[in-house]
């Protein structure tokens, strides 16, 4: 049994996630069936494209890697390196074989200064592997966690659940994802509570093997 080692090092976290970063690029960028668009729903229609929070969305890279960063030990490391990878494995299958697209382009174009976020998303984030939202599983499985951690207290914590949650918001404000992918989304977080205790099983075994 093997526990990640923490480190006070980006580039290390980055190196771990690689594989991670891997899979969701291929899932996004190579199909072996064609993502298919879906109709807007009444949600979809009501919140409008808010191109101002376009910077909250692309900080999710950086909410996550903060939190990975600020981890309190090998456990805990260990411990969002696996649930982050369930998650990632459980979204994958939808990716190969029921991806789903998002028409960034309706949006994207209408608002002056977004032809670059346009070009970016389309090279980083192309929105063909929309359902569920692992943006959304991702970060609310983050707001968990930090709800948990001793490592956040006070306005740190507060002001983490907040990001985390506008970081959810702003995968339909900034038209990335309709509503489905959303609920889809916590719908993948709410299995990874399901998961959980056997991740804090091997946890606790592999931290009890690693003091003999």
């Amino acid at each position: 049994m093997v526990l990640l080692k923490k480190r006070n090092n980006i580039f290390y976290y980055l190196l771990l996630w690689a594989p991670y970063i891997a899979v969701y690029q291929v899932t996004n960028r190579f199909h072996i069936i064609e993502p298919r668009y879906l109709e807007f729903s009444v949600i979809d229609r009501l919140i409008p494209f808010l191109h101002w929070m376009v910077p909250v969305y692309v900080s999710y890279l950086a909410y996550v890697f903060f939190f990975i960063y600020r981890c309190k030990d090998d456990p805990d490391l260990t411990r969002i390196f696996l649930l982050s990878h369930f998650q990632l494995v459980f979204c994958a299958l939808f990716f190969v074989f029921f991806p789903v697209a998002f028409p960034v382009d309706l949006f994207y174009g209408r608002h002056q200064g977004m032809d670059v976020f346009a070009a970016f998303w389309r090279w980083f984030d192309a929105p063909a592997n929309c359902f569920p939202s692992l943006h959304a599983a991702n970060s609310l499985l983050v707001i968990y966690l930090v709800s948990k951690s001793p490592v956040w207290t006070g306005w740190a914590k507060r002001a983490m659940m907040v990001w985390g949650g506008l970081v959810v918001f702003s995968t339909m404000a900034c038209k990335q994802h309709y509503a489905i992918d959303i609920a889809a989304g916590f719908g993948v977080f709410v299995f990874t509570l399901l998961i959980e205790p056997y991740v804090e099983r091997y946890l606790q075994r592999a931290s009890g093997a690693s003091t003999h």
